[in-house]
């Protein structure tokens, strides 16, 4: 059979070159007008990001900086941040994994292809804690728990500034990748009132949305400003016919499975406030609550499986996970200048997330032990929380041999993070098919004292450079230091280079140190997907170490960024950014490892070891990885003779990630003869390189007529490669493929009404062959950059008051 690859369309510089070539046209649509504000107050925007500078702005920032706006934001039906994030910011992606253990309720969101985990998310400039679920199953970002952006209200953000550059000497563990900083909404006059409401064009998929934000003065110096957020969505499907052995004479040619978005009932809270008691004094501090119950579906029970009892469902049945996510986060602190000029921010933070996994469905084991089964089970609970002291301190020097200022910044963190695994009930812990049992649950904590300094001038009027450092000291596994070095120079006020060195790091999380699970799940173990009993088991259980576990190390980073900033005519802001990025000890999950030879079974028993699973993973330091791409970012705005305005942005990334190295399989293994490398092929080829798309483009314009506005967003997801562990005839590479928004704003008075649709031209993914599409169920890929669910349209009414 001939392998289902295809190479890519160009090589990089032509990919560049076309570009490039389509931003420089855009201004050529002006050319008979007048330049207006366009984007300019965008580009005048002050940044917090990646700078301790007070006066740094986007246009004039040493590392690449995106603004994201709440009207760009809102311009989409979509009531997730990472699904409007990933249409605005190219190097962002939001795949839609489904039936992936609850990766479809907390989905992830990537930064230049690497993992969730490598993109540090603040929300005003404070650290927000990691989630408690972990992605198991096989999709994009397996093994990461990383921030849950979707749990933070979009009606509570004034913007967002996205980093696009190794950031740890400045953040911290996580900014490997990245920084998504979420800056709230302030000031306590004005609000609004909305309720959106739409769904897909295959009449499935209903979305409700009510939505507030309300500002409150206290006194003259001080104010709060409430957010509330409330979603009432159904579930999609599209998955294909079931066509396997096992569903002859039962369930052959019908649909069976769920694949899709799941339901949701979802209430998001948010409160943000600061008092002024004197230029030295400023109290703050905000509040995001968040609690979502779910609805999606596991892996059809065919009327012959173990875990099918036959009596109850002659023909098998689909069980329902059914979890309840919350998520709290509680920031507060005093800021404020004292002395010659000296600036000073103290804070508290804390926040919690816990994952209650539950189950619509029965126990067979139970049934054959005891005669009936019950039909509601309650999973194991996983929860993880984080308090963080900070105490940062700046103030400008004017020294008599530099020529400019210099910011000077430095400070110190105290972070605590903890971790905990309850069982679920005595149904969820019976029998070999059952979930984690007492053992491996429990409580774990740590703790890290860091400390950083951060140095910001302009050399000449055309250099400014910056340098910062980091040191961190982990009560389990030591200290790390991180540093780095960017400037800018400005050959004229329309021309300058810009570029950054880094090294950084990522610490293995607790979630990664000790998670437990046992689950059935669709396997590829080199001779098509099959459905397995398998446990996740942490590096320091028994049964990991005596199969080659190892103490988790933390990742280590070094990465090089280099730009072209460019203003051609006014209003028109044009970056190029080139970058390189090399990962030694990356985190991921082992392979797959059969546990049911005669081999591996007698190695185990001997060590009183009693599996009651067929496979059995952990976490591992296995792999060295390389990322290397370019991010191109154009926009302008122009104003017509009539006072119309229209506005474009066009922005593009490319990048490349390749596995350059993996450590040898535990001497174990091969002793046991265990038929596995440590690092599956799916991973090593795909999750970590080619599954990524490798290039994406969006194109934005925006049209304001008085009180109508125009959007249109297009949309080019790359083409990507999902590999099989059968071998390279079961590889798929999946074109290309466009989507098009497009939304109609109506201004009248304080009112303002919307309709719109996204992906209107009813886009869907490449199909999968039939030999990847367990046995026709899946129609479409897991690894898909782009949802599954075709056109959706949707109405919004929205009151506004000062």
């Amino acid at each position: 059979m001939k392998s289902h690859r295809i190479p890519p369309s160009r090589p990089l510089a032509r990919w560049i070159a076309a570009a490039l070539a389509v931003a420089a046209g855009a201004p050529a649509l002006a050319q008979q007008a007048p330049a207006g504000e366009g984007h300019t107050k965008q580009l005048d925007t002050v940044i917090v990001t990646g700078t301790r500078n007070t006066e740094r702005t986007v246009s004039s920032s040493l590392q690449p900086v995106d603004v994201i706006t709440p009207e760009q934001l809102q311009q989409f039906g979509t009531t997730l941040l990472g699904a409007a994030l990933a249409r605005l910011v190219p190097s962002i992606s939001f795949p839609q994994p489904t039936t992936i253990s609850g990766a479809e309720v907390v989905r992830p969101v990537t930064l230049r292809g690497l993992s969730p985990d490598q993109v540090l998310v603040l929300i005003d400039g404070k650290r927000q804690h990691a989630g408690s679920f972990l992605n198991l199953g096989g999709a994009i970002g397996r093994g990461a728990n990383p921030v849950d952006l979707n749990a933070i209200p979009i009606s509570a953000i004034e913007r967002i500034e996205v980093l696009r550059d190794g950031a740890s000497a400045r953040y911290g563990s996580d900014a490997i990748g990245g920084v998504v900083n979420i800056i709230l909404k302030k000031g306590g006059e004005g609000g609004s009132l909305g309720a959106k409401f739409g769904g897909y064009s295959k009449g499935d998929g209903l979305q409700r949305q009510l939505t507030g934000n309300v500002g409150f003065k206290l006194g003259e110096k001080g104010f709060v400003r409430a957010t509330a957020e409330f979603d009432n969505n159904d579930y999609t499907n599209r998955a294909g016919r079931d066509l396997g052995a096992s569903a002859v004479g039962s369930t052959y040619g019908q649909k069976v499975y769920r694949l899709g978005d799941p339901a949701v009932k979802s209430t998001k809270l948010g409160l943000n406030a600061e008092y002024d008691f004197s230029k030295a004094v400023e109290l703050y501090g905000f509040a995001l609550y968040r609690r979502d119950r779910d609805e999606s579906a596991l892996l059809y029970r065919h009327r012959n499986d173990s875990t099918n009892v036959r009596s109850i469902y002659p023909n098998g049945y689909l069980p329902l996970a059914v979890p309840v996510v919350d998520d709290i986060s509680l920031v507060g602190g005093v800021r404020g200048e004292v002395g010659d000029g000296w600036h000073y921010d103290f804070s508290l933070n804390y926040g919690r997330s816990r994952y209650r996994s539950r189950f619509e469905q029965i126990n067979a084991d139970w049934y054959r032990a005891y005669g009936y089964t019950p039909f509601f089970i309650e999973g194991a609970s996983y929860k993880t929380s984080q308090d963080v002291v900070n105490l940062d301190l700046s103030k400008e020097f004017n020294p008599g041999w530099l020529p400019n200022p210099v910011s000077v910044a430095f400070g110190a963190e105290y972070l605590r993070q903890s971790y905990q695994v309850t069982p679920g009930d005595q149904y969820s812990q019976y029998g070999p098919n059952g979930g984690i049992t007492g053992d491996l649950s429990g409580k774990w904590q740590r703790h890290d004292v860091a400390e950083y300094v951060d140095l910001e001038t302009n050399l000449t009027d055309r250099f400014a450079v910056s340098a910062a450092g980091r040191h961190e000291d982990y009560s389990d596994f030591g200290t790390t230091t991180s540093g780095s070095l960017s400037g800018r120079f400005d050959f004229t006020p329309r021309v300058a280079v810009r570029g950054t060195l880094a090294t950084g790091f990522r610490a293995p999380t607790l979630v990664q140190q000790h998670y437990a699970d046992i689950s059935n799940q669709l396997q590829d173990l080199g001779h098509g997907q099959v459905l397995v009993q398998s446990g996740t088991f942490p590096v320091d259980a028994p049964v990991a170490k005596l199969l080659g576990a190892e103490k988790l190390k933390p990742e280590k980073s070094r990465s090089a960024t280099l730009g072209v900033v460019l203003n051609p005519v006014d209003d028109w802001h044009l970056s190029a950014d080139i970058y390189w990025i090399k990962i030694t000890n990356r985190i991921n999950l082992s392979s797959n490892i059969p546990v049911n030879s005669p081999a591996v079974s007698a190695y185990l028993a001997a060590n009183d070891i009693d599996a009651n699973y067929q496979s059995l993973r952990y976490f591992t330091n296995a792999v060295n990885t390389r990322t290397r791409g370019i991010d191109l970012v154009s926009q302008y705005g122009f104003s017509f003779a009539n006072g119309d305005r229209l506005n474009t942005t066009l922005s593009a990334a490319y990048n490349e990630n390749k596995v350059l190295k993996v450590k040898p399989n535990p001497a174990i293994l091969t002793e046991l003869g265990v038929p596995v490398q440590r690092v599956e092929r799916r991973e090593r080829l795909g999750l970590l390189g080619d599954t990524n798309p490798r290039s994406k483009l969006d194109l934005g314009l925006d049209y304001l007529h008085q009180r109508w506005a125009a959007h249109a967003n297009l949309n080019r997801y790359g083409w990507y490669t999902v590999y099989s562990n059968s071998g390279a005839q079961l590889d798929q590479t999946f074109p290309a493929r466009w989507t098009l928004d497009l939304a109609l704003d109506y201004n009248l008075d304080r009112w303002t009404f919307t309709v719109g649709g996204d992906n209107v031209t009813n886009a869907r993914p490449g199909r999968v062959i039939y030999a990847n599409s367990t046995n026709g169920n899946f129609k479409y890929s897991l690894f898909s950059p782009m949802s599954w669910n075709g056109a959706y349209y949707y109405a919004s009414a929205t009151y506004h008051w000062d």
